[in-house]
């Protein structure tokens, strides 16, 4: 009858083959058939020892090897074989520690007739060790799929509602990690107060599953839409015992459907505004043309001027409409030769005759700026979407001010800032008293359909395409903002190319040098500290920056006494460049201190340093001459110390 019993590989550590062939005996006896190998020095065992052995039977004492060090051996390869020890005389305390250090059993040569049990106990845990080894490896893969879908995937007790799982798709939807959700109720971490949560289960206990979308919030308070499939898990008896969620985030999703949706619908408003331009003009082009051919007749000094008010009016109305046109249907506007002074006086004009009486419209610029090319229609339509904008922002009152000036964007500044090209430019500023643009947000405001007004109090189209007029000009356009204080917005456009005739005569003069001094640049944007101290350092001062008040203060403490001068912002979180400045005077009443701020407004500036002492102010942006040039100045030892403006 033939022996289907697999072979046993074996390795006998033994010096005697008598007593190895008495081992091999009792395992045949056993009911195995051994595939052995018999070894008797460290060598050889080393040799031998090769993944695929079943089991490994030692003697405890041999002349030239041991037992202990063959299981040490075995140890170090990191082999999970089991390995018993056969030895002619062990003590107790020596089985003790063979045992303590991995061996699976021992047992006497004169009582080899329990071998074959002992062997089959130490195989069946093999077994059940790399069974159970592969299960858990089977579940950390099953785990790490988990974690590493895109996905939330979250589990519930149904009872309690205490999550049981927490993948790193649900830290990254709801912004709670793992170890802050795990055992916490569901309903704390994700339910928004607009699901009616209740209804949802009896639907899940009612038909087992659920899929469809539910508002969630997140850890910071947003609210997020996620595509949810739900599905009950049951006990034997058929009861609830927990809930499997996995939930995809369709927030930004929805957002593109409802601006595809808002865009469709512009489209159709545009197309029905051509339609009712098309009309306009035929009802207006009879008045024109009528009040020409009155014109030439005999009429009173009284009926002339209504005759040519009446005239002026279809004009402004004609004009109107082709503005209507213009935007409605993108029609490319014109572009002309054009002086920026004339945009400001005519935006300024509008707004003091529109604008609530509690605005202040006021305006500044050069009498000697330079030319723009660019489409007047659009122009105007950028300047006035960011006026219209500043009025909302000021509900109670306040200031709405207008300027330009002239700018040349060196590489300095051309690195500093984003969509920057070098060559002139045309600085123009719309800045305003108002409630300010929240730091959460200001990123997101030129996104089209982005808006904080109340439904039907805006498109949140207006900054999008003021944007988009700019860049199409060759421009870019920055903002800063302080909550309860205010918003500047800079519009930069590029200047004929025969302005570069009228640059600067800075450009062209040498630069004040420096002497070594040693600065503290102090600002929260990482950018412009490493362009400022690249800048500096090349020009011969050293150069130490801060990121904010608190890391400026320690580093003032530490070399206060070598720091000539500290430049910093003055719209910084936390503590701002104001506190700054008046902890910095405490420390050391000499110190001089230039101020930089990105908000228009010269009179607003004197208002937050008067009394300060500060040395100078200068207003972002500012290129690499206004810089230096304000160093050198205010570095100069003078006899009359106060505050320097530098527009």
């Amino acid at each position: 009858m033939p022996n289907n019993t697999p072979p046993l590989r074996v390795l006998i550590v033994e010096d005697n083959p008598n007593d190895a062939e008495l081992v091999l005996r009792e395992l045949r006896r056993a009911g195995f058939d051994p595939d052995w190998n018999r070894v008797d020095t460290e060598a050889a065992f080393s040799t031998s020892l090769v993944p695929g052995i079943d089991l490994v039977l030692s003697d405890y004492a041999m002349p030239q090897f041991c037992g202990l060090r063959a299981l040490k051996l075995l140890k170090d390869r990191g082999l999970q074989i089991p390995f018993i020890i056969v030895s002619g005389t062990i003590g107790e305390e020596t089985a003790v520690a063979a045992i303590r250090l991995g061996a699976a059993d021992y047992l006497l040569k004169d009582r080899l007739a329990r071998l074959g049990e002992a062997v089959k106990h130490v195989l069946a845990q093999k077994r059940l060790h790399d069974e159970r080894k592969k299960s858990e490896k089977l579940l950390r893969e099953q785990a790490d799929i988990i974690n590493r879908a895109h996905d939330a995937i979250v589990a519930r007790d149904f009872e309690t509602d205490r999550v049981t799982l927490w993948n790193t798709g649900a830290e990254r939807l709801y912004g709670w990690s793992a170890s802050e959700a795990l055992g916490r109720p569901l309903s704390e971490l994700t339910f928004a107060g607009t699901n009616n949560r209740a209804a949802l289960l009896k639907h899940l206990v009612a038909a087992g599953e659920f899929h469809g979308e539910i508002k969630h919030r997140t850890k910071d308070g947003r609210e997020v839409i996620v595509d949810a499939r739900v599905t009950l898990v049951r006990n034997d008896d058929g009861t609830p015992r927990s809930v499997l969620g996995i939930g995809t985030d369709t927030t930004e999703q929805k957002k593109l459907e409802a601006q595809l949706l808002r865009a469709q619908r512009l489209e159709s408003i545009g197309t029905l505004a051509s339609g009712v331009a098309h009309d306009l003009n035929n009802i207006l082009s009879p008045i024109l043309m009528g009040t020409g051919l009155l014109q030439r007749t005999k009429n009173s000094k009284a009926d002339s001027a209504l005759l040519s008010t009446i005239e002026t009016c279809a004009r402004r109305g004609a004009d109107i409409v082709k503005q209507v046109l213009t935007f409605a249907r993108g029609a490319e506007g014109e572009r002309l030769l054009l002086q920026p002074a004339h945009l400001i006086n005519d935006i300024a004009g509008i707004a003091q005759q529109t604008f609530p009486k509690t605005i202040a419209v006021r305006r500044r610029f050069s009498e000697s700026l330079w030319p723009i090319e660019g489409d007047p229609t659009h122009l105007h339509q950028v300047l006035l979407n960011l006026a219209v904008n500043a009025r909302d922002a000021m509900p109670a009152g306040g200031a709405l001010t207008l300027s330009a000036e002239n700018f040349f964007v060196d590489e300095h500044y051309a690195n500093m800032t984003p969509g920057a090209k070098l060559g002139p430019h045309i600085l123009i500023e719309v800045n305003d008293t108002g409630m300010g643009i929240p730091r959460e947000i200001i990123d997101k405001i030129f996104d089209p359909f982005f808006t904080t007004k109340e439904l039907g109090h805006g498109t949140g189209l207006g900054l999008s395409t003021a944007i988009g007029i700019v860049k199409s000009h060759g421009g870019f356009l920055n903002v800063e903002s302080e909550i309860r204080r205010g918003t500047t917005f800079k519009i930069f456009l590029p200047a004929r190319a025969n302005a570069a005739a009228t640059l600067p005569q800075g450009e062209t003069t040498a630069l004040p040098p420096a002497n070594g001094e040693l600065l503290l640049i102090v600002d929260d944007e990482e950018a412009i500290l490493q362009v400022a101290k690249a800048l500096l350092e090349s020009h011969g001062y050293e150069v130490l920056t801060a990121g904010d008040a608190t890391e400026a203060l320690a580093l003032f403490a530490m070399h206060k006494d070598k720091i000539d001068l500290v430049m910093t912002d003055l719209a910084m979180p936390l503590m701002d460049g104001v506190a700054l400045i008046r902890t910095l005077q405490k420390m050391e009443p000499s110190v001089r201190v230039i101020a930089s701020t990105g908000r228009g407004g010269q009179e607003q500036h004197a208002l937050d340093l008067a009394g300060l002492k500060v040395n100078a102010c200068l207003t972002k942006p500012y290129n690499k001459v206004k810089l230096l040039t304000t160093l050198h100045d205010v570095l100069q030892p003078r006899t009359k110390q106060g505050m320097i403006n530098k527009p």
